[in-house]
């Protein structure tokens, strides 16, 4: 949570500075004030309507640990593993508690935790990766003023924000399919 605080305010603050060093030709000081600082409340919001819309309105056997389409390759985890995923990745800031599921943690060695587990971990990356997406709407729907000075950068600080936790729970999932797996041929014998 520190971190993603420390980024949004950290970039809220350089976009914030630079508008007010090299934009007040173009811009008033209130408009960048504005516009700066509901940038990032806009942007959570735009996340948590894209997270909403992926849980709740597309069908739950889509997201279903028996679809494959969800894992991530084993060249796929291994990039991860090189960008140094499992050392930051406790790191991140994990939001199950608004879906009733903390993933922080394997609690419960059974088959049904672990694929409800592998459920809201695809759940989560389908609903990052909209939010990436959808991160860069308001370059359509705002003022074409503020497009490269402040809309454009809030995006790319949101995109980054939500492409961490999609990293996370992409690399996750094949662990978790194995132990899935393994649980399984357990509780069959």
């Amino acid at each position: 949570m520190i971190f993603y605080v420390i980024v949004i305010w950290g970039a809220d603050a350089i976009i914030l500075f630079l508008n007010m060093v090299f934009c007040r030709d173009f811009l008033t000081v209130r408009e960048i004030c504005m516009v700066t600082l509901l940038m990032p409340f806009g942007l959570i919001a735009i996340d948590g309507l894209a997270a909403f819309l992926v849980r709740y309105t597309l069908p739950k056997k889509w997201f279903d640990h028996k679809v494959k389409f969800h894992v991530a390759s084993k060249k796929e985890c291994v990039l991860y593993e090189k960008l140094g995923i499992k050392a930051w990745k406790d790191h991140i800031l994990e939001l199950g508690m608004f879906t009733s599921f903390s993933k922080k943690s394997v609690r419960e060695q059974n088959a049904g935790y672990i694929e409800r587990f592998i459920l809201e971990c695809n759940y989560g990356a389908w609903g990052h990766l909209a939010g990436i997406v959808l991160g860069f709407v308001p370059v359509i729907c705002l003022p074409q003023k503020y497009l490269l000075t402040i809309i454009l950068p809030g995006a790319y600080v949101n995109a980054f924000l939500s492409l961490l936790p999609l990293l996370i729970l992409r690399y996750n999932v094949p662990r978790l399919q194995r132990m899935l797996a393994v649980l399984q041929k357990r509780e069959a014998e």
